[in-house]
């Protein structure tokens, strides 16, 4: 029973150690609460507005950048490199997809998109007068700001709003995404 005895007292030993060590946070129960002393003070005037803070400007979310707001990367054609069709001289121009563009004499040029694919890009066929040299101007579409409303309060300045995916772009200044180039129709021999 001595054994038993033993066991108990250092079983209740170790409790109260712990007890302690835990609770170490807690009051003794000797002590008294200090008395709450209630102090009156003097009421606020009920006519005093608390300032308020300016409302915050939100503004939507910037557009990912998928397309390139670069110009697009044509360059002036080889009259060498054309080719010919009942002596009427074709060149063609590859360009990536956005891109528009516009023949700036339609009288001496005729430029169409003709519907196919080469290397991943649209084929732009031009075919007009042989020896003749005439400029075309193609824009990347993908950061023109004609998709983009300006002036409203859904972005910052310098950026316009893009309905269409409800976000901010930047809007592009004068013609930095677009680029014209010489067309050089060669001659058809035979």
């Amino acid at each position: 029973m001595k054994k038993t005895t033993y066991l108990l007292l250092a079983m209740t030993a170790l409790v109260v150690l712990l007890v302690s060590a835990c609770g170490g946070s807690a009051a003794p129960a000797t002590q008294a609460a200090a008395p709450v002393e209630v102090v009156a003070t003097q009421a606020a005037p009920v006519d005093a507005v608390a300032p308020t803070a300016a409302p915050v400007q939100s503004f939507a979310a910037a557009c990912q950048a998928a397309a390139s707001c670069a110009a697009p990367a044509v360059v002036d054609t080889v009259a060498s490199d054309r080719y010919c069709v009942e002596k009427v001289p074709y060149q063609n121009i590859l360009v990536d997809d956005g891109v528009t563009f516009e023949v700036l004499d339609p009288s001496t040029l005729t430029c169409v998109d003709n519907g196919t694919m080469a290397d991943g890009k649209h084929v732009v066929e031009c075919h007009g007068k042989e020896s003749w040299k005439t400029e075309v101007k193609f824009t990347n579409t993908a950061c023109s700001g004609a998709s983009l409303t300006t002036g409203t309060d859904q972005c910052q300045e310098g950026l316009g709003y893009d309905a269409a995916q409800n976000c901010c772009a930047p809007v592009t200044a004068g013609d930095a995404s677009s680029v014209t180039i010489t067309v050089n129709m060669g001659e058809c021999i035979n």
